[in-house]
């Protein structure tokens, strides 16, 4: 049988684990399609928060990152449009129902367009294609609810693929860069991880062949952007529906990626 080898810290910008799960257990759903990998988590809640912080997810999926927060001795809030289990809250994540600044570190993993069908809820982000502005538009609100969301001096991470539909006419979307942009309006850029994906699809040989025959690429990694929140101004209160274009106050230029 396959033995996960020991979590450790990652020490580069490219993360690589040859497991969904790490330890004996499962965080999460192993069978939830689009499942964060818990390693990832682990990782992140090592590096930026202590025992008893709050952390939030506000597309918790399957609950990895609740699973993973509380076996940390961290408190856990799990927030979705469809949630899958008693513990995560009925939520969009562009109207959190937090007040300002109480997390201590939000990790989200949205939708990477609409290549999986998580809901049927017509507000769910993942029915918006990547390569129209409405994406955008939605992921800058929920950008900005974690921003309000968030303690001065804290991190966030967000897990996130670029785009790819050889049907369409303009197939490849750079959502991570795309993301990055957004992200940098309000928060303070930390670094971006290279996630090795270890999706079992990768392993099929006809979607290999398929790539060489038409010449495309397979999504071999995620990005994981890491932010950090840094601003002189209190947080700003949640914007009109359809309005995005708030600024979030003037943010310093100096920061330790250590300190709290």
């Amino acid at each position: 049988m396959f033995k996960k080898p020991e979590i450790k810290l990652q020490t580069t910008t490219l993360w690589e684990y040859p497991s969904q799960h790490y330890g004996p257990g499962v965080h999460g759903d192993k069978n939830y399609v689009g499942a964060t990998p818990s390693w990832i988590i682990w990782n992140l809640l090592q590096r930026y928060t202590r025992p008893n912080d709050l952390v939030v997810d506000p597309m918790a999926g399957s609950g990895t990152t609740l699973d993973v927060a509380r076996e940390l001795g961290r408190r856990a809030l799990g927030y979705d449009l469809q949630p899958t289990r008693p513990d995560i809250f009925r939520v969009d994540a562009r109207k959190l129902p937090l007040e300002n600044e109480k997390a201590d570190f939000v990790f989200v993993d949205p939708p990477y367009s609409t290549h999986v069908d998580y809901s049927d809820d017509p507000r769910c982000i993942g029915k918006l294609d990547a390569a129209d502005a409405d994406y955008l538009a939605a992921m800058d609100l929920v950008c900005r609810e974690i921003f309000r969301i968030l303690k001065n001096r804290r991190y966030l991470a967000l897990y996130v693929s670029d785009s790819f539909k050889k049907s369409q006419a303009a197939p490849f979307v750079p959502l991570g860069f795309q993301l990055f942009g957004v992200l940098s309006k309000l928060f303070k850029p930390v670094d971006i991880i290279c996630v090795v994906r270890h999706n079992a699809k990768l392993k099929r040989g006809h979607w290999h062949k398929a790539a060489e025959e038409g010449n495309f690429f397979l999504r071999g990694f995620n990005y994981l952007l890491i932010m950090k929140k840094e601003t002189d101004s209190p947080a700003p209160t949640r914007p009109p529906a359809g309005k995005s274009d708030k600024k979030p106050g003037k943010q310093k230029n100096n920061f330790t990626r250590g300190e709290f």
